[in-house]
């Protein structure tokens, strides 16, 4: 689905970022281009979490063969 990452990630910078960006809830008093903004916010930390596990168990793999 996304192109393979060539850098490596890790925890800390997700956890910074995820410090940074952390999940909220919302009221019917935001618009949703703040909501949208946000979502996009952490759709990026979300992402570099993912590649960062699939990094991690490439990384296990190969120790295995």
């Amino acid at each position: 689905m996304f192109p393979e990452t060539h850098f490596p990630l890790n925890s800390e910078l997700i956890k910074a970022l995820d410090d940074r960006f952390p999940m909220r809830d919302f009221d019917t008093k935001v618009t949703l281009r703040d909501i949208d903004y946000h979502h996009g916010q952490r759709s990026v930390v979300n992402f570099l979490r993912d590649r960062l596990e699939e990094q991690v168990e490439n990384s296990f793999n190969s120790t295995l063969e």
